[in-house]
This record gives C-alpha cells, sequence and structure tokens, in this order.
C-alpha cells in the first residue's frame, strides 16, 4: 500500500515507531470538535498497542490545530491537499495504516473503553478465513443499531438477504462496527477516485470475497451532532454537495445493477428497485435527463410508480437544482422529525 499522492503525513517522526496491532481510521472534514471527541476516545482504551491515524481531508476550520494540540505520540495526521471525499479518504488512511487489524471509525462516533481489547478477544478466536468482525454502535438516544442485526459468520448471500430485510422494515439505522485485517484490502481498498459514500458497492464487492463474524457486542457510540452532516447541513452547502457528489453516486448505482444483477435480481429485488429509484434521481442531478428518465421506467417495470419516483421524475424534468432542493427539503424533515421522536414530543 502506497501514499495517496495529494496528502501530507504530518507525522515523519513516526516511521521509526514499530507496528502496532490496531490502526484505528478516522477520516474527518471541517469537524474539528467531533474528531476530538473520537481521538479522545480511542486514547482511552484499555488496550495501548494501536496507532490512530486521522485523515483530514483539506479541512477549512481548526480541525487540523485541535488534533496537534491534543500532543499524542500514537496519532498520526495526513492531510489533503484538496477535498476529495469521504471515499478517497478512507482509502488514504488505509494506506497510511501500518497496523495488522484495521478499525474504521466516522469522525462522529466514539469507541468505548473496552472496544480494542473486545475486539483482541474476538480476533485471538476467529475460525480461519474470516477477517472482518462487525459490531453494533449505540446511537446518543439511546437506541442501538443496525436496527437489523445478522448473527453469526455471513457471506454474500446473507449481505443480499439483509439488505433486503433492511429494505423490508424501512429499518433507518445501519451503521456497523468494522474491524477489518489489512490483507482485506489488498484486494478491495476503498474508491479512491469518487467522490460521496461508495460504501454499499465497496460492501456487495468485498462480502463476494470475504466473510464477516457479526457480534452482538455493542463497541461504538454515534453521536449527530455535526453541523455538516447531510441531515444537518445548510441548504447553502447540501445542495452543492449533492450536485458534486451526482456523477459518481450515479456510477456506484449503475455499476451495483451491472456487476450484482443476478445476486440482487435473487436475493434482494426490493433492495434492487432501491438501488434503480437512486440511480434515477442521480442521473436527473447529474444533468442527464433521458438517462435520468430510462432508469425511472427501469424502477417502474420492476415494481410499479411509487409518488416518490414520480416526484423525482417530475422534480429532474424541471433540473437538477430543483430535484437537490427538494432532496433537501426533505433530509431537513426527516432530521427534525427524528429530533422530535428522540425529545419525546412525538412518539
Amino acid at each position: 500500500m502506497f501514499p495517496m499522492p495529494d496528502s501530507r503525513d504530518l507525522n515523519h517522526e513516526y516511521a521509526v515507531m514499530p507496528n502496532p496491532f490496531f490502526s484505528v481510521l478516522v477520516t474527518a472534514y471541517n469537524r474539528a470538535q467531533q474528531v476530538e471527541r473520537c481521538v479522545k476516545s480511542c486514547i482511552r482504551q484499555t488496550l495501548q498497542d494501536f496507532e490512530i491515524v486521522v485523515v483530514d481531508d483539506a479541512s477549512t476550520d481548526a480541525t487540523e490545530a485541535v488534533l496537534a494540540a491534543l500532543d499524542e505520540p500514537r496519532l498520526r495526521i495526513v492531510r489533503h491537499e484538496q477535498n476529495r471525499g469521504i471515499s478517497p479518504a478512507r482509502a488514504t488512511a488505509v494506506n497510511h495504516a501500518r497496523g495488522e487489524w484495521l478499525v474504521m471509525l466516522d469522525s462522529d462516533w466514539e469507541l468505548f473503553p473496552h472496544s480494542l481489547a473486545r475486539l483482541r478477544t474476538l480476533i485471538d478466536g476467529l475460525p480461519p478465513g474470516v477477517r472482518i468482525i462487525r459490531s453494533r454502535l449505540r446511537w446518543d438516544d439511546g437506541c442501538v443499531g443496525p436496527t437489523i442485526m445478522p448473527t453469526g459468520i455471513t457471506g454474500y448471500r446473507d449481505r443480499l438477504l439483509w439488505h433486503e430485510a433492511l429494505v423490508a422494515e424501512n429499518a433507518g439505522r445501519t451503521d456497523a462496527g468494522h474491524c477489518i485485517h489489512r490483507s482485506v484490502f489488498d484486494m478491495t481498498n476503498y474508491f479512491d477516485a469518487r467522490r460521496g459514500a461508495m460504501e454499499a458497492l465497496w460492501e456487495l464487492d468485498l462480502a463476494r470475497v470475504e466473510r464477516s463474524l457479526w457480534v452482538a457486542d455493542v463497541l461504538g457510540l454515534e453521536h449527530a451532532d455535526a453541523p455538516n452532516s447531510h441531515s444537518r447541513d445548510s441548504r447553502a452547502t447540501v445542495i452543492p454537495r449533492l450536485l458534486s457528489e451526482a456523477p459518481d453516486s450515479l456510477w456506484m448505482a449503475e455499476t451495483m445493477l451491472h456487476q450484482h444483477a443476478d445476486g440482487l435480481a435473487r436475493h434482494a429485488p426490493r433492495f434492487r428497485r432501491l438501488i434503480m429509484e437512486s440511480a434515477a434521481r442521480e442521473a436527473f442531478l447529474a444533468g442527464h435527463r433521458l438517462m435520468g428518465t430510462r432508469h425511472t421506467w427501469a424502477a417502474v417495470r420492476a415494481g410499479g410508480a411509487s409518488p416518490k419516483l414520480l416526484a423525482t421524475l417530475l422534480l429532474g424534468m424541471m433540473g437538477p437544482r430543483a430535484l437537490a432542493q427538494a432532496k433537501a427539503t426533505g433530509r431537513k424533515a426527516r432530521a427534525w422529525h427524528r429530533r422530535r421522536v428522540q425529545t419525546g414530543m412525538i412518539h
């Protein structure tokens, strides 16, 4: 694995230190408060054989200064010279990791003090050929996810069935903890040339070649306080983000439909239709009306014309910005509803 050409390791002296058992990998963009909290949770671990690699994706806030002020010898800060998005940032983190096992964190997550010690115990008991451990997360409102949790060791078919169950139950919380052996990334690293979250495709590709152990342990805490999350970001910034990420999100949806066509059709037809709807939406957001129309009718043939799909078609024909504005408004409304539920104002 090699460093990305546009990244800068701010801790060159760390190169002489021995390789740790764990590399905790964190990506951040303009999340000074959240990433400081995340890193501090790593420092408090009862097991000490680890490094922390934070990729600062060209933040313009105090992220770099806050991290430097921690003065933590196990912390390495790698900075992108320009903002590239979460998938390239994750790829950069993997390429800079020195540990045998990589623990993937978002900047608004925390580890519990015992998390790495528990993962070490689980790793020592893994059966041959299993190189991924997935655990549960608790949200700051007390809920635990994933809402639907696989059990035991799962493969490709199980992954597809899980996605189908999530769609069938309209399960809103799917995030899980990830602890992955570094050798997995030799063949299946994150997409380093695509903006936005490419995790859905990456996970399906991964499930084809790797088995995962799912455990009921809750090993992380997920917060919902990042001001630049998709649900909290201002319309002035979320709309340009939706438009800029649309070409790569469209590529991901079309690639999933093509490369995983048989598995989706056989084991996850409702999830397949959801991907078709996503392809239609992202095509319209990217300004491709004809392609958006084709994906819309493919989704209609696969499962009928839902009001949401028809609204996407109508807004998409009006132009990318109209659809982006509607999508941003919908995200705000859903986030507002969740906060009201969390505070007990509605049930």
